[in-house]
């Protein structure tokens, strides 16, 4: 399937703890994510969680959970539904992990630059998806 018609209906950070942060930061940051789907097959709605932390010297000083909401069209979702599961291929994975990560970095510069937080000088790196959702995502349906 090359073109999958949807459009972006939410947009929700699930969690978000900040580390008082008054030292200046020198050295790197390593950024953790984890990616999680799921789908709402009643609605024809697909959800994309993802979990950054920023690590710095062993210790997590950032997470933010953020999570997108996508409505797809349903002929295309139909073509999705595959017996008792649902898969989405590695190309539409990564273009709707893409919405997340470019929505985070957002959401991440506007919170700490709002607590004054030195973090808001760093900004999230750009994140391979190619490596990250090498795979089909399959979800089992109930």
């Amino acid at each position: 399937m090359n073109t999958i018609p949807f459009k972006v209906i939410g947009l929700n950070v699930e969690k978000f703890k900040l580390a008082d942060i008054t030292a200046k930061i020198e050295g790197n940051i390593d950024v953790k994510t984890n990616f999680s789907f799921g789908v709402n097959t009643a609605s024809q709605l697909v959800r994309c969680l993802v979990d950054y932390t920023y690590v710095y010297k062993g210790d997590g000083i950032l997470n933010l959970v953020y999570t997108c909401v996508f409505k797809i069209e349903e002929e295309a979702f139909g073509k999705m539904l595959q017996e008792n599961k649902f898969v989405i291929e590695p190309f539409f994975s990564r273009y709707l992990a893409t919405i997340n990560v470019g929505a985070a970095r957002g959401e991440i510069h506007a919170r700490c630059e709002a607590a004054k937080n030195p973090l808001a000088q760093i900004v999230l790196p750009p994140i391979n998806l190619v490596e990250a959702l090498p795979e089909d995502i399959v979800i089992e349906l109930k």
